[in-house]
């Protein structure tokens, strides 16, 4: 009756205490101080000192390194070799190579060592004690599954398939990697030239201001011919001002596509604008968009993640079927007092989920949905891959059959100042018509150089696109 005693003035005490307790709750509100770094109110910013991991330095850029000129291939191999998205990308597939070991460990037995200590005494109801022992009773537990109806060779194959969906995320963000490099390096050096462009207008702006000025001291133009022609000029040293900042820019995106800080100095060679031609494409579109169904890693990435969908419901459809298992046991016990003795056992197990709230149903439909939309998915990527193929392709050769024009135009513009700047010289042209020229030569210069640059930039575009490189021509 003793122990009853003790429960019967226990549980009042309890039946008291639940209720304070709650009620301090709501007093206190915040009994272990969450809120003490949080702001008074929403319109303040948060000012924590949270323990963040210290930032890891980038990649290292030496004074060599700053001095020498980078060539394209040179920038895109330091690129993929020091980008961060390249390395995440890599321990990503590492990650899934690793969730595919655990998948095949299923096939292995598994073997578990346990052990207790204790010491414990009784007491007997007649009045007497048993004296105290220690026990330790250590033991080995082996367990291998025999039968389970497919259910770990779907789940390795849904591994195996998610490790080729990784591999193929990493093919794609490499081809990512490379596009950004690339496309940042046409762009750099498309400004790089439009920036000597720009130098060349300008001395062409200031000829044009010379021949202005000289006339004006002989009588033969007017003070508003020389406001145009210093308006010009302002407005092309404005210009090349502004390209220089573009410039700068440019520089900044280049570094920061192959990892480095956007600070850094990178030297690379002049675009050659007057003599460089357009890249060469030797495919037809039909063997591209084929070429992309079998190459593109994100159309294949979607192929492997239907891949494991269907392997997923099959693990599902295993799950709800019965398994058989073998189990083995051995210890050996330590007992004070008495002899020490082994103990073991072997048996065999069969489970069969009779009834699991038809969670085995529900998971078996969410799977096989899951599958019809990844399917569905697929198709999408394939269209999506196939159409961007086609616009690039088309855009691509539009840039290349524009070039002869912009080279025609160029040739014009610059015959068109010369003549113009010589009528003016003998009062047979106005100051109007040389900044006219002037304007048509600098934007002729403008075509044929972002006409160049967009033709390699696009057919980098469509090389990501088929997921190969394409070409064999770069400035």
């Amino acid at each position: 009756m003793e122990p009853m005693r003790w429960l019967w003035m226990i549980w009042p005490l309890c039946l008291a205490c639940t209720p304070a307790y709650a009620g301090l709750g709501m007093i206190v509100g915040d009994p272990l101080g969450t809120d003490a770094g949080l702001p008074s109110m929403p319109a303040q910013a948060w000012k924590g000192t949270p323990s963040l991991p210290a930032l890891q330095p980038l990649a290292t850029w030496t004074a060599a390194d700053a001095q020498k000129v980078w060539t394209l291939p040179e920038l895109t191999a330091f690129a993929l070799a020091h980008n961060p998205q390249t390395a995440a990308s890599w321990e990503a597939l590492r990650a899934q190579a690793a969730a595919l070991g655990m998948a095949e460990s299923a096939w292995l037995p598994s073997l578990t060592l346990s052990t207790g200590a204790r010491r414990s005494q009784a007491v007997a109801t007649a009045g007497f004690s048993v004296p105290a022992r220690n026990i330790v009773n250590p033991s080995f537990t082996l367990s291998y599954t025999l039968w389970e109806f497919g259910l770990r060779r779907a789940k390795v194959d849904a591994a195996k398939a998610q490790e080729w969906v990784a591999g193929y995320t990493q093919n794609q963000t490499l081809q990512t990697v490379i596009f950004n490099v690339t496309q940042a390096y046409y762009n750099l050096l498309g400004n790089q030239a439009l920036l000597h462009a720009d130098e060349r207008s300008l001395a062409e702006n200031e000829k044009a201001m010379e021949a202005a000025e000289v006339l004006h001291r002989a009588g033969q133009a007017t003070i508003g011919d020389l406001y145009q022609a210093r308006a010009s000029l302002a407005q092309a040293r404005s210009t090349l001002a502004s390209q220089q900042q573009t410039v700068a820019a440019g520089l900044g995106a280049l570094a920061a596509a192959i990892g480095i800080p956007p600070n850094s100095s990178i030297q690379i060679a002049q675009l050659q604008w007057e003599e460089q031609r357009p890249p060469h494409l030797r495919q037809a579109v039909a063997e591209l968009l084929q070429a992309a169904e079998e190459a593109n890693p994100a159309l294949l990435a979607a192929r492997a993640q239907l891949a494991a969908a269907q392997a997923n419901v099959r693990s599902a459809r295993a799950s709800g079927l019965p398994s058989i298992g073998f189990t083995g046991t051995y210890g050996y016990q330590f007992q004070g007092g008495f002899q020490p003795g082994d103990t073991w056992s072997l048996g065999l197990s069969l489970t069969v989920p009779l009834f699991t709230g038809f969670n085995n149903h529900y998971d078996v439909r969410q799977t096989e949905a899951l599958a019809r939309q990844d399917a569905a998915n697929l198709a999408n990527t394939r269209l999506n891959t196939l159409s961007t193929v086609w616009q690039d392709y088309h855009t691509f050769q539009g840039n290349v059959a524009a070039y002869p024009g912009a080279v025609a135009s160029l040739a014009n513009a610059r015959k068109a100042l010369e003549v113009v700047l010589a009528q003016y010289k003998v009062g047979q042209a106005t100051i109007q018509d040389v900044l006219q020229a002037e304007s048509t030569l600098s934007q002729a210069r403008y075509t044929l150089i972002d006409n160049l640059v967009k033709s390699y930039v696009g057919l980098a575009q469509l090389s990501q696109a088929v997921g190969m490189p394409l070409g064999d021509a770069q400035p």
